[in-house]
Parts: structure tokens; C-alpha cells; sequence
């Protein structure tokens, strides 16, 4: 990775009352990588 040659893909969702929506687009497969959901802007 530090090398740059390895992408990494993130579904980034922020909030917990997005959650479920993005649980379930996670099971029909709309996303790519990883989904990870933010609870806090830090």
C-alpha cells in the first residue's frame, strides 16, 4: 500500500440512522470494498 500499487475501496456512510439503508445495500451488492460506517467526524 505505501507503494501505491495496491487500491483500496471504501463505502464510507456516516451516521447510525444511515445504517440500515447501507446494511442493506451492503446485501444486494452495491458496494465495493469495504462499507464503513462513521459514527463520529473526528
Amino acid at each position: 500500500m505505501k507503494a501505491r500499487k495496491v487500491k483500496v475501496r471504501e463505502d464510507i456512510v456516516f451516521g447510525l440512522e444511515n445504517a440500515p439503508e447501507a446494511f442493506i445495500g451492503l446485501l444486494e451488492g452495491k458496494n465495493f470494498g469495504k462499507l464503513v460506517i462513521k459514527l463520529a467526524r473526528e
